[in-house]
């Protein structure tokens, strides 16, 4: 194991990118902490405090102000914007955000009016996630819908804050705490549980699809294959990404807090589960400290279509990777156009292009003809460890 993360480190500290991969196209805003759209040309960029702004070319818009609801201290906030994927006839949206005066998870839809503006009116609570008393982070935040899994929304939750998850809530099937949810949204407000998922009518609560997560602030699905990708804070060593190929990973268990990445969690003596999933790839603090995940590109740019992109807030650092078989490969790096303490978001467009988000305000694009540079001998070596380390746990 100490091989393997040696390799890791050393992969991910000598690939350099090109010198000019992104294109600013925006700037001013507030804190912002994701971006997506509706399905046409107009960006909806969320914003901490409690706006969403809506940028149609250079023409920037207040589009839905939350604010009055919503709490912002420490990692709170607005945090998760997902259209419907009916939302050209229905005008359905859903947000996820911690309420101002419970300081608890509020997920809840809205729809747009004839002219296309938002009804404050038309707010109805989806499903509340109650929050530890006094932790202001780990709120995990991210939202959305997989096109292979048409109905259902994905819900990811944080374990609640504080360090090693002090009431193991990530581990533990009675609490909707670090966990991803799915459920099926009810227009007139709440939701349904579908009856596929892991733990409908044995031990756990109904909404888990999966568990064992410290803080999933950043998602994804493949708009293509329906494949979930999950970025995962760490704690004090190691930042992991987890996958799962569509139509597995129901139940999977990420391990978290008994093992942070692809290591047993400093400070932790729980019994080691039997059933956790590894991180298709993970890297040390030496290299960034707070994942951001990303998303698989199927833009514009021919030369990285398929490849998965994620970055890191604390380093400022972006990288690429392709999936091959479950294995992370052929990692490279991109030139960041943000410093440390910075990228809060990757979004995705429409047509598949792929936005940087920043909380000075900044918004860049993953400009076409950005290709990523071919893999060093040091990341052919971490393919080679990360399948070595995979066939041996195979053949335990």
């Amino acid at each position: 194991m100490k091989a393997l993360l040696a390799s890791t480190t050393l992969a991910l500290a000598a690939l350099a990118g090109p010198a000019a991969a992104f294109t600013q196209i925006g700037a001013g805003y507030t804190q912002p902490v994701f971006l997506t759209t509706a399905g046409d040309d107009r960006l909806f960029v969320v914003e901490k405090g409690g706006v969403i702004k809506m940028q149609q070319g250079g023409t920037v818009s207040t589009w839905f102000d939350l604010s009055a609801q919503v709490d912002t201290g420490g990692e709170r906030g607005l945090l998760g914007l997902a259209f419907d994927p009916g939302f050209s006839t229905n005008g359905r949206f859903y947000v996820d955000y911690i309420d101002k005066t419970t300081l608890n998870t509020v997920v809840a839809s809205y729809t747009v009016n004839a002219s296309g503006m938002v009804d404050p009116a038309s707010g109805r609570t989806i499903i509340t996630v109650a929050q530890p008393a006094g932790r202001n982070n780990h709120k995990g935040g991210w939202i959305g819908f997989n096109a292979q899994d048409p109905g259902n929304l994905y819900i990811a939750t944080g374990d609640g804050g504080s360090g090693n998850d002090p009431d193991n809530n990530a581990q533990n099937l009675n609490s909707n705490l670090g966990k991803l949810l799915r459920i099926t949204p009810n227009a007139a407000g709440g939701y349904t549980v579908p009856t596929s998922n892991p733990f409908v009518g044995v031990a756990g609560n109904d909404e888990i699809w999966a568990y064992g997560l410290r803080n999933p602030y950043r998602n994804s699905f493949d708009r293509t294959t329906g494949n979930l990708w999950i970025g995962d804070v760490g704690q004090g060593a190691r930042e992991e990404i987890n996958f799962a190929k569509f139509g597995t990973g129901a139940g999977a268990n990420y391990g978290w807090r008994v093992r942070e990445g692809t290591i047993a969690t400093p400070g932790i003596n729980d019994p080691m589960p039997l059933n956790l999933t590894d991180p298709i790839f993970d890297y040390g603090h030496d290299v960034g400290a707070s994942i951001i995940g990303g998303y698989v590109y199927h833009g514009p740019d021919a030369a990285l279509d398929g490849r998965y992109v994620f970055g890191d807030f604390v380093s400022g650092r972006m990288w690429s990777l392709l999936e091959v078989n479950g294995v992370a490969t052929n990692v490279t790096e991109f030139a960041s156009p943000f410093g440390a303490n910075t990228l809060t978001s990757f979004g995705e467009g429409a047509d598949g292009a792929l936005y940087a988000v920043g909380i000075d305000g900044r918004i860049f694009l993953l400009a076409v003809g950005a290709v990523p540079e071919p893999a060093t001998v040091a990341m052919l070596g971490l393919g080679l460890a990360v399948l070595a380390l995979r066939r041996r746990r195979a053949a335990a």
